[in-house]
């Protein structure tokens, strides 16, 4: 019987350079290595954009093609389609893949178009230029570089057994994503929108914590469910309808009562999945903290959250005019950051790492507070 290939689409888009289409092609190779080992694979890719005045590919997306899509990966699948060429694999398809993509001389290169857009806040980047703050970023810079590397090691990771589905592993992408955000938005001058997004961050590192402190696939699932039946209430009916119906037939195939399920979840809160390790009528952010009892935990995102709400006098009353107010909520940003990390595996050299930042963060508090 003739082995079934698994199909794997990529696409590209305008503003991906090299370096950064090669990774995620390479982890893309990976990951279908390791959900279905040694199967045929054939890669499809598409490239939005990279074009040069005469109509061709860039350099970039050249040298993606010819150089490591015929040149690197193709041994690596039965078949491989670029917009450029189709090519199939003459040989035996190779499995024994490298453990890490070293990409020599790569360079960094932006289209401006975009950058052109960008209204730089001048007047909020003084504190940043300072030199022991823009020694510290330029740190931090490097360490989140090596962090976005690691996608490749989560993707081989097994499963923690109470999470069948990967779903934890999909929350720390957005997390990660959430970082990057949060770092660039501090470095740009856009104070504003990094403290209230460090109430995003706080939110996720508190849920996260709760899940990996409890190991529960039972209070796993319950999250999945009440967060996708109560979301459901945001579509028009048809969606809707769609939606609680995928429900039902999950909870068909786990031998789960839908009905009391979708009557547990409907008329409550998003937080109501926590029900079963916290007693309350109406579960709040502020019982969710107490609940994992860190000191601080709630009064830091109080004070985030004063920058998502309109009326807030906090965040109205010049909230970054001495270096001190900015460099209290760059400490509550990155201590959040630093917390949300450590949730997932990292070699014994990255967690030296982070807290040799995070001691130099709180010794800048010697400089910066007075």
């Amino acid at each position: 019987m003739e082995e079934k290939c698994i199909a794997l689409y990529h696409r590209i888009m305008r503003r991906e350079n090299f370096e950064v289409a090669a990774k995620d092609l390479f982890y893309l190779l990976i990951s279908a290595q390791t959900k279905n080992p040694n199967q045929p694979r054939i890669l499809y890719v598409d490239i939005d954009g990279h074009r040069n005045t005469a109509g061709g590919f860039d350099s970039d997306m050249l040298e993606l093609q010819k150089e490591f899509g015929l040149g690197f990966l193709l041994p690596y699948f039965t078949e491989v389609h670029f917009p450029l060429c189709s090519v199939v694999n003459t040989k035996e398809q190779s499995n024994d893949i490298p453990a890490k993509l070293e990409i020599s001389n790569a360079e960094n290169k932006r289209d401006s178009s975009l950058d052109e857009l960008h209204i730089e806040n001048y007047s909020k980047t003084e504190f940043m230029s300072e030199q022991e703050v823009y020694t510290y970023l330029q740190q931090v810079s490097a360490f989140l570089r090596k962090y976005n590397d690691l996608d490749q090691f989560y993707v081989q990771m097994e499963k923690e057994a109470y999470d069948p589905l990967g779903l934890l592993y999909i929350w720390r992408t957005y997390m990660r994503d959430l970082i990057n955000e949060l770092f660039a938005l501090f470095c740009y001058g856009n104070l504003i929108s990094a403290a209230a997004m460090t109430r995003t961050m706080i939110e996720c590192y508190v849920f996260l914590s709760i899940l990996k402190k409890e190991k529960s696939e039972k209070l796993l699932e319950d999250w999945y469910l009440c967060n996708t039946i109560i979301g459901s209430k945001k579509y028009d009916t048809v969606i809707q309808n769609r939606i609680l119906r995928s429900m039902e037939l999950y909870c068909d195939d786990k031998n789960l009562n839908y009905p009391e399920i979708y009557n547990r979840f409907i008329k409550k809160n998003e937080n109501e999945w926590l029900g079963s390790i916290i007693s309350r009528k109406r579960i709040t952010f502020c019982d969710v903290c107490d609940y994992l009892g860190e000191p601080g935990l709630y009064s830091d995102f109080q004070e985030a959250s004063s920058f998502v709400h309109s009326q807030d006098i906090i965040s109205k009353t010049n909230p970054f005019v001495f270096y001190s107010s900015i460099y209290n909520k760059f400490r509550t940003m990155m201590s959040y950051i630093y917390k949300a990390i450590r949730l997932f595996p990292v070699s014994e050299e990255m967690k030296e790492e982070v807290q040799e930042l995070e001691r130099e963060l709180f010794a800048l508090a010697d400089i910066y507070i007075r």
